[in-house]
């Protein structure tokens, strides 16, 4: 049965939508069957924002565990969010970190999120995912790492790709990856000409086919659009224009 969110949630998600406008969706591949991957740029809040208002299909989105921890919230959002702050005011983030635990665990709660562990719990990660993707739920992955690529991406974190392989030992099943741009500053979010797994090949030669794949066209995603500001993955740093 489906999770019914509550009055607050609810009333927050349209003030919200209110506030945030709608994205333009651009296809460029039929998406006909659902259970597939979506690997998108993060562009810091705006990524996993618009595709939790406007990603077009049902979904799950990956979402650092720590975030859905009450206890684990503030050290981590000193320092992914706000680390480049001046040591001058850094004691207020310091406050703010621990005002938004709460805040941030109730609507990653409720929010179609599936949280991803980096320690011995990766399974329940890979489980909860095979799980949505076995159920037609999309599920949508920002894998960038702090690893500069180029002025589009930073580059990704691989082991992603490993949940193909553990569908396909379940289920005898291909699945797909499509690269997906989100570009804050036209609305719009932009899914590519998807990539299949191929349960033939050696594990870390896949990673590195689809993972390379992904960013290449992801770039170009955002190249083919009209110029426009591009949000990087880590907080803080300027916005370059695409072109």
């Amino acid at each position: 049965m489906k999770q019914k969110k509550p009055l607050i949630f609810r009333v927050t998600e349209k003030i919200v939508r209110l506030i945030y406008r709608p994205y333009k969706i651009i296809y460029y591949d039929d998406i006909t069957e659902h259970g597939n991957l979506f690997i998108a740029n993060h562009a810091q809040i705006h990524g996993p924002l618009a595709t939790y208002l406007y990603f077009p299909f049902p979904k799950k989105t990956w979402v650092i565990s720590n975030m859905t921890k009450l206890k684990e919230v503030p050290a981590y959002a000193r320092e992914d969010f706000w680390r480049h702050k001046h040591w001058s005011i850094k004691w207020l983030f310091w406050i703010f970190s621990y005002m938004i635990a709460p805040i941030s665990v109730f609507f990653m709660k409720y929010a179609n999120t599936i949280p991803v562990y980096k320690d011995m719990r990766a399974h329940i990660t890979f489980r909860d995912t095979i799980e949505s993707l076995s159920n037609q739920t999309d599920v949508v992955i920002f894998p960038e790492c702090r690893k500069e690529y180029n002025h589009i991406l930073f580059d990704f974190q691989k082991h992603f790709v490993d949940i193909a392989r553990l569908y396909y030992k379940k289920h005898h099943q291909v699945i797909k990856f499509y690269p997906m741009y989100i570009c804050k500053d036209l609305k719009t979010i932009v899914i590519g000409k998807a990539i299949s797994f191929n349960p033939d090949n050696d594990i870390e030669d896949e990673r590195i086919r689809i993972t390379t794949y992904l960013k290449e066209e992801i770039t170009k995603l955002a190249l083919d659009l009209p110029s426009h500001k591009v949000i990087p993955y880590i907080n803080g740093l300027k916005r370059v224009k695409s072109k």
